[in-house]
């Protein structure tokens, strides 16, 4: 739309408006091209969110088991490590006072129950904790000289 305007010496001449801000149409094509750009991303970072939920709930329970073996030597007693697909626990099996307690992530499990004693001269029940969720199942290995070893 042009605006009649005075230009010096009095003559009349048609000045442009200045145009700011976005149409709605341009502003509907962004709109699209984010929501396109979103529904590709969304899958890929669905996948790596379960993938470091997985690594997370072994890295945890790898270091927890290292930390029962230690703890064990340490004060010279009898740890128990018991596992459910919810989270495990450490306790002193004479006392029955739990030392530690963590759940897993959401949606990640322990596929069997298990149950593992540390002895005060490093040694433990060679168990396996299979670890499962959405993005797939890692292996933590406890072997009888205590050692973890993670697959």
């Amino acid at each position: 739309m042009l605006l009649p305007t005075l230009a010096p010496g009095g003559r009349a001449r048609q000045k442009m408006p200045s145009r700011r801000g976005f149409t709605m149409a341009e502003m509907m094509v962004i709109i699209v091209i984010v929501g396109i750009m979103a529904t590709v991303a969304a899958p890929p970072l669905f996948r790596y969110v379960q993938s470091n939920r997985l690594q997370t709930g072994v890295d945890r329970l790898a270091a927890d088991l290292q930390y029962a073996r230690s703890l064990s030597i340490a004060n010279s007693q009898i740890l128990r490590f018991s596992a459910d697909n919810a989270g495990y626990q450490l306790t002193n099996p004479n006392s029955g006072v739990v030392i530690r307690q963590r759940d897993f992530e959401h949606g990640v499990a322990l596929d069997l129950d298990v149950t593992a004693d540390f002895y005060p001269w490093g040694m433990a029940d060679a168990r396996v904790f299979n670890i499962t969720n959405g993005s797939g199942t890692r292996q933590v290995n406890l072997l009888p000289t205590g050692i973890v070893e993670v697959h």
